[in-house]
């Protein structure tokens, strides 16, 4: 698998390929080798064909291709937190919500307010002159959209008397301002 990273993915085991992402030697490998185990690991973690077990695996390991491609590119954090959470959003929809953790709605949704470090009233604000934005600002608008447009799919799993629940349905109401 180092001469070629890419070739043959497909055809490894779940085992092979945690054991692949794991080893530190392969870290070095081109983002293309990482995406490609991501869009594998995706199918994958969406194949219900497979054990549950089986699948979180794969929900794993699509976690860890999305983190090392990050790694090896100059990816702003925000696009790698939005394949995180849709990678997470997916797994919470196919495996149910669970406190703490890979399927915990309220950690993902914490999370990604915590990245955008605004409150949803600012982004608001910035969102409604976007147009007149320095294009860096209008991609970084975009990123937040692209960032919290999945978190629609979690919104129903808090209950609605938590604080979050608020807090989330002020993002999400932000979303059609973005560009």
């Amino acid at each position: 698998m180092h001469t070629s990273a890419t070739e043959g993915l497909s055809g490894r085991s779940i085992d092979e390929l945690e054991r692949f992402a794991a080893q530190p030697e392969n870290d070095h490998l081109d983002v293309q080798t990482w995406e490609t185990l991501r869009e594998l690991a995706v199918a994958r973690m969406s194949d219900d064909r497979l054990a549950d077990e089986t699948r979180l695996r794969w929900v794993h390991l699509a976690l860890t291709a999305i983190r090392k491609k990050a790694q090896r590119s100059d990816i702003d954090r925000k696009a790698t937190l939005a394949e995180e959470t849709n990678v997470r959003v997916n797994a919470i929809r196919a495996f149910g919500a669970q406190d703490g953790g890979l399927l915990d709605p309220v950690d993902l949704c914490e999370g990604a307010f915590r990245e955008i470090g605004q409150t949803s009233e600012e982004v608001r604000t910035e969102a409604a002159q976007w147009r007149s934005l320095p294009p860096q600002e209008m991609v970084r608008l975009r990123r937040v959209k692209n960032l919290l447009t999945p978190l629609r799919g979690v919104e129903s799993l808090i209950p609605p008397g938590h604080p979050l629940h608020r807090e989330l349905s002020a993002w999400l109401s932000v979303i059609p301002d973005l560009p």
